[in-house]
């Protein structure tokens, strides 16, 4: 009763029936490892980029950063040339990708040392830490990416892993922090890159060994199980740190949450504010500066037994009244907590625009359509191509011409019509006719534009080519 079912299941994620010839999926990965001519031009203006956009706190730049990197190809080889035993390709990836990795630390530290803006914004804060969704998403969306990289047809996925992998920003964090002496987020940031590039690495290898791939040929068995030993001592070298360390990012995390759930439920009491928390988890201190009431150490007291309830049974806590108390790990933390307050806010504030937006666009449209007496642009075009196929592309607008003394001003619908040869002149007026009956009689006048792919006018053959076509 199970096997039909398990046959189903079989047919339904079978992901060799869409795959691409392995000659083409080697080729590619080829292609991407090597760093030269295209791909190191096109590296050395994502590092730009990607240091731009850090620099100036540009979402939108980083992201373009991210879909021009090439730094997916070397991560890519070393997963797929371990799958398939190739030890050539693992070297030559691993060597490049360490190329790759230095040119962008040395080439973001050279911008970061030349910059007139230094403050480091919210976006390149967010580099610096690595936490337990950056390896969930290395390593779902490495996998992902692996998939779509091995299918005939071009998909959006490989780009899409590009931008919620992030390579490149961590790589140019570095740079900053190499550049301005902040060794912490230098060391942060290439923490993170080399999670990023672990896991998608080790997705990649596991995908591809999944994949029906040819093995790479060697000259005797013992070569090849040799080859094949080393792999998996690599795969398992490289797995089990990034597993553990994948578990003290998860232990980080969890401890961060829990304290900051902590602080808001136990520490914002009446007359008593918070100005700024310090939670490190490595050391399990929580440390607040409180303005206003002060806290009797009864009070006190009765706060940190309550650490037990939020799973903080260790935690020491350290609390700090008066701004007296302000010191400069305190100024840091407030800057930033401002910092990510006001990108918080200026994100909310651009999506009200979009919804804004849209509305008074659909509101502009609805009363162009209630004036005109003709349905909405896209409905009219299905309405007019069911009758004219040429027609490509439609436009409506109001023409009002003003009236001499106190009469009515006068208003025309225009029409335009782009179209994919010239209409006939009968055709025309048949369309004119046709939208005037759909107005409602209103005056209406079309536009005809310029055909969409006119061809250009011969030219006309010289006297000496015709008398040799004579010939």
């Amino acid at each position: 009763m199970n096997v039909p079912f398990l046959r189903w299941l079989r047919a339904r994620f079978d992901l060799a029936h869409d795959m691409a010839d392995p000659a083409e999926i080697v080729a590619d990965v080829e292609a991407g490892i090597a760093f030269k001519g295209t791909n190191l031009w096109v590296l050395f203006f994502a590092i730009l980029v990607a240091s731009v956009g850090l620099n100036v706190n540009s979402t939108a730049v980083i992201i373009g950063a991210m879909l021009i990197s090439p730094l997916m190809g070397p991560i890519v080889g070393v997963g797929f040339g371990a799958a398939t035993s190739d030890v050539d390709m693992v070297r030559r990836g691993l060597k490049n990708l360490s190329i790759a990795a230095g040119l962008s630390v040395l080439v973001s530290a050279l911008y970061f040392s030349f910059t007139p803006l230094t403050d480091a914004g919210s976006e390149l804060l967010a580099r610096t830490q690595p936490t337990t969704w950056d390896v969930a998403i290395a390593l779902f969306g490495g996998a992902a990416g692996a998939i779509g990289f091995t299918r005939r047809e071009v998909s959006n996925v490989v780009p899409g892993v590009s931008i919620a992998t992030a390579l490149m920003p961590p790589l140019c964090t570095a740079g900053y922090g190499l550049a301005t002496a902040h060794w912490a987020f230098m060391a942060g940031a290439l923490y993170l890159f080399c999670l990023n590039a672990a896991f998608i690495s080790l997705a990649m290898f596991l995908v591809a060994r999944i994949l029906p791939l040819p093995q790479h040929a060697f000259e005797n068995r013992r070569q090849a199980r040799r080859a094949k030993l080393l792999f998996w001592a690599v795969a398992v070298l490289t797995a089990v740190p990034s597993v553990y360390l994948a578990a003290r990012i998860v232990q980080r995390t969890t401890f961060e949450h829990n304290a900051q759930r902590f602080v808001d439920e136990e520490l914002n009491l009446p007359g008593a504010y918070v100005v700024t928390r310090r939670i490190e988890a490595d050391k399990r201190t929580i440390n607040v500066l409180l303005t206003g009431r002060l806290l009797t150490p009864a009070q006190l007291r009765g706060i940190r037994a309550r650490l037990a309830a939020y799973r903080l049974p260790r935690a020491q806590l350290t609390v700090r009244q008066g701004l007296a108390q302000l010191d400069s790990a305190d100024a840091r933390a407030l800057r930033t907590s401002l910092l990510e307050d006001l990108r918080s806010r200026n994100e909310q504030t651009m999506a009200g625009y979009d919804t804004r937006l849209a509305q008074l666009q659909q509101l502009l449209a609805q009363q162009a359509a209630d004036h005109t007496g003709l349905p909405a642009p896209e409905t009219l075009l299905r309405e007019v191509q069911a009758e004219h196929p040429t027609v490509r592309q439609l436009g409506l607008s109001r023409l009002v011409q003003p009236a001499a003394d106190s009469l009515r001003a006068d208003t025309t619908v225009v029409v335009a019509v782009r179209t994919a040869r010239p209409l006939p002149a009968t055709e025309a007026q048949r369309l004119t006719q046709w939208l005037a009956a759909r107005a409602g009689r209103q005056p209406v006048r079309l536009l005809l534009e310029p055909a969409a792919q006119d061809a250009p006018p011969a030219r006309p053959v010289p006297p000496r080519q015709q008398r040799a076509g004579r010939r």
